[in-house]
């Protein structure tokens, strides 16, 4: 993305922009059988927050932190993220069905579940086409054993429409986000073998040929939290490298407003929208910034109802590396 400093207008990037957006990597693209269209139903779902103004991944954390599941306390990923960020509940804290009754707990009549995917993996012999036992892969060659993915969806629902339980959670911590001097400088400086930065002229982009991003002087943005808005943009985008998680909406020359410069600034977008979170600096000039950029190209997501889903989840692996976490 080529971003003005002190103004909102974006026009084409620099980057002559790793590994294929495209559906690959051995995960089919169909729900199993019987199933209901998971790619459709979560996109009209993000759709919907967006007409209404609403952009996920630009939505400030809840003050209890992240989307979580109560009982593993773990942080939903990738679109689960934003989909329940975008929710606005009282708590960000779910359940499955199954779970809240583990609990002793109870659904509260008239309550809305929300749908979350996870990758599911298939295992085949070559030869035969039987289905392989995961916990049997290891007497198998490997060469002779097929590997597809599909996704599972699961149904959850917000604690607060859970009753019969009695809710326990963590302490809030009262960390004040340190924004300029300590935690948003390091998001760069700690990054694994990160792009070089320069700071020169009016415009910010990473060039994938030089693995570089250039930057304006810090003075010429309305603020701190713009300048690394934009940086962390610019940031996910240099995840692309071919040296690092090679997409090829980064790694090979992409015409402006082409399918994958689109898809690859809908991964920067969200992945930027996690750090700002992260960092403490989102604000509404930032959110101002990014509604205005994604009514360009929302025509773009009613027509591919893969991009959502996709794009979160190279979005999240984009975060992992920048911040040095194991993929998920």
């Amino acid at each position: 993305m080529k971003t003005l400093a002190k103004t909102s207008e974006k026009t084409s990037t620099k980057r002559k922009g790793g590994k294929d957006f495209g559906r690959s990597n051995g995960r089919s693209t169909q729900s199993p059988k019987g199933s209901s269209d998971i790619y459709q139903k979560v996109t009209d779902l993000i759709i919907g927050k967006l007409e209404l103004g609403v952009i996920p991944w630009k939505q400030p954390w809840h003050e209890m932190g992240m989307p979580s599941n109560y009982l593993t306390m773990k942080p939903y990923e990738g679109i689960n993220l934003w989909l329940l960020q975008s929710c606005g509940h009282q708590y960000p804290y779910y359940l499955t069905f199954k779970q809240a009754n583990s609990l002793g707990g109870k659904i509260k009549k008239g309550a809305k579940a929300l749908p979350i995917c996870y990758w599911n993996f298939a295992f085949r012999d070559k030869k035969t086409g039987k289905v392989i036992p995961e916990d049997r892969i290891g007497e198998y060659d490997l060469k002779l054993v097929s590997k597809s993915g599909f996704l599972k969806e699961f149904k959850v629902f917000p604690i607060e429409q859970i009753e019969g339980i009695n809710w326990e959670f963590p302490e809030v911590s009262k960390e004040v986000p340190l924004h300029d001097n300590k935690r948003c400088k390091k998001i760069y400086e700690e990054m694994l073998r990160a792009p070089e930065l320069v700071h020169t002229g009016s415009s910010a982009y990473y060039r994938a040929d030089l693995d570089q991003i250039t930057m304006p002087e810090k003075r010429l943005f309305a603020s701190a939290e713009h300048y690394f808005g934009v940086l962390y943009h610019e940031l996910v985008h240099s995840t692309g490298h071919p040296s690092r998680l090679n997409r090829i909406g980064v790694s090979e020359p992409q015409k402006f407003a082409s399918e994958f410069y689109g898809k690859e600034e809908l991964i920067a977008e969200m992945g930027a929208g996690y750090l700002n979170n992260l960092t403490g600096i989102l604000d509404q000039s930032l959110l101002e910034n990014s509604a205005a950029y994604i009514q360009n190209w929302l025509n773009e997501l009613r027509n591919d109802k893969h991009l959502l889903i996709e794009a979160a989840s190279k979005a999240q692996k984009a975060v992992d590396y920048i911040l040095m976490e194991p993929p998920f």
